[in-house]
Parts: structure tokens; sequence; C-alpha cells
């Protein structure tokens, strides 16, 4: 089950030291149903409506059944751990924080970063996109320690 959180929504952003990084963190996707309903309400194909209402409960029940944790190890190894459905898998990635302290998380088999970047807003880190900076607050790690 996933246990929702809610994001800071005026925390000012700061680099990522190594530091920020101790324990465990767990992926969250945070998907506002409510707002989806209201701009497919909008839609005038009756057909678009309905296959976006099935697929908001589709895609809510994966999240639920979805649990993604980063554990940041020394010499920048990076644990993942994915249950999914009743089965565990653990694999290994890389992590670094570059020159402007944004915290640069290699692709996985489960997780692929499209190369963004994150920054910490609080106590949460929160993806941004690689190609215009805009902050993608809808995914974002919190520490769980």
């Amino acid at each position: 089950m996933i246990t929702l959180f809610r994001h800071p929504v005026a925390a000012q952003t700061k680099k990522v030291k190594e530091r920020d990084l101790k324990g465990v963190w767990k992926l969250v996707i945070d998907i506002d149903k409510d707002e989806i309903v209201d701009e497919i309400d909008e839609e005038d194909n009756v057909f678009a409506r309905l296959i976006v209402k099935s697929a908001i409960g589709f895609v809510d029940g994966i999240l639920e059944e979805l649990d993604i944790r980063f554990e940041f190890e020394p010499n920048n190894r990076l644990k993942v751990t994915v249950n999914a459905f009743g089965d565990e898998e653990v694999e290994y990635s890389n992590w670094h924080i570059n020159k402007n302290g944004e915290l640069i998380i290699e692709d996985s088999d489960s997780f692929d970063s499209d190369g963004d970047y994150w920054l910490l807003e609080g106590d949460v880190l929160v993806a941004y996109d690689k190609d215009d900076d805009t902050n993608k607050s809808k995914v974002y790690l919190v520490n769980m320690d």
C-alpha cells in the first residue's frame, strides 16, 4: 500500500549534499485524480472522457501496488528496492551530485530518470526536468528514517 505524503508547496530549493542522502527514501508519484477528472469533464468527446476515467482507476491500482525505495550508499552506489505485486527485486545503479548541487540518479532496469535531476525542497527530494528546469512536484522522494 502506498502511503501518501504531502509535498511542501512553497519550500525553497537548496543544493543537495551527500550528508542529506542518508537513510532510505521512498519514491512518491502523486497523481491528483480530481484535477484530471475536472479537466477531462470539459472534453467534448464522450468516448475520450470514458477512456481517461477508466485509465485513472487502472493507474491508481498499479501505483497502490508499487513501493520503490532508494538507498544512497557510499562510493556513489544506489540500491533500488522495488516491491511490485508481492514480488521484491533489488537493483543497483549509481548516483552523483554535480557542480550545481543537483542529484543525478542513473537509470536502472526499474527506474528511468530521463536525465532529470533532483533538488531538496524542505526535506523532500523533488525531480526537475532537465530540458526546461521545471519542477516535477508530482514525483519526489521522501526520507523514511
